[in-house]
């Protein structure tokens, strides 16, 4: 993603996030079935990615023109660093290994570190669109689960997903 940063192409990255995101705690509600609330927290966590992927789809369909330059300003620096982040490109990141996740306070920080990562993204990409509803509910919608999987993972909280007013 160094070679040519673009608007667009990050937002086609963030929707392929939100698929991947949306399998990846399908994968962890089954794996924690037998934990209801974990089990729940993660359903939801799956159903609201499948929601972003969607607001995303719509945002690509209202890209506004970038400016052709030769030298790339520092928002879309910005957003190549964020998008290599350890999340999207590391050993560690939080899709690698997922069957090798077997304990709820694993499956907890996995996720933690994908709310982080992407939340840091789609600030990058707000940096360069600008005001823009969609991307605004995004961002706060990714806050949210940001919160809510801390307070699940530091008291057990419950988290109710978009509905969720932290």
């Amino acid at each position: 993603m160094l070679d040519a940063v673009t608007l667009r192409k990050s937002i086609e990255l963030a929707v392929t996030t939100e698929e991947l995101g949306a399998g990846f705690y399908r994968t962890l509600s089954e794996r924690f079935k037998e934990i209801a609330e974990l089990n729940e927290l993660f359903s939801i966590l799956a159903k609201d990615e499948v929601t972003h992927e969607g607001q995303f789809r719509s945002l690509l369909a209202n890209v506004p023109p970038e400016p052709e330059a030769e030298q790339p300003d520092t928002r879309y620096q910005y957003l190549a660093a964020a998008s290599i982040s350890e999340f999207f490109m590391g050993d560690k990141g939080a899709f690698k290994d997922v069957d090798r996740i077997k304990k709820k306070d694993d499956a907890l920080l996995r996720a933690f570190s994908f709310e982080k990562a992407t939340l840091l993204y789609y600030h990058a990409i707000a940096d360069i669109w600008g005001q823009n509803r969609l991307l605004q509910e995004i961002i706060e919608a990714e806050k949210g689960h940001l919160v809510g999987v801390m307070k699940y993972l530091i008291t057990d909280a419950k988290m109710r997903g978009l509905a969720d007013n932290w």
